[in-house]
């Protein structure tokens, strides 16, 4: 068995518990997903994924052209479509 090494830190309670039923709900333990994020991190030299300030928006109500499901299929906006779709 490989050499191991702990990482501790303090969250907010209410995080931990999203995060332990947000692991458990991928069937991961919270280590395992804590190594998952880690293994990523190491790879992509940083956050795997955008770390950024955005606006909190309220689109409840506007008319926000939404994707939809039909038939089984995604059926796209016509505002989504490139020129070239």
């Amino acid at each position: 068995m490989s050499a191991t090494a702990t990482i501790n830190a303090k969250i907010d309670p209410v995080e931990k518990d999203e995060f332990l039923a947000a692991t458990d709900a991928l069937g991961l333990t919270p280590s395992a997903a804590i190594r998952v994020f880690v293994r990523m991190f190491n790879r992509c030299k940083g956050f795997p994924f955008d770390v950024r300030v955005q606006p909190q928006i309220n689109f409840a109500n506007q008319d926000i052209p939404r994707a939809r499901l039909a038939d089984g299929r995604l059926v796209v906006p016509a505002a989504w479509r490139d020129d070239d779709d």
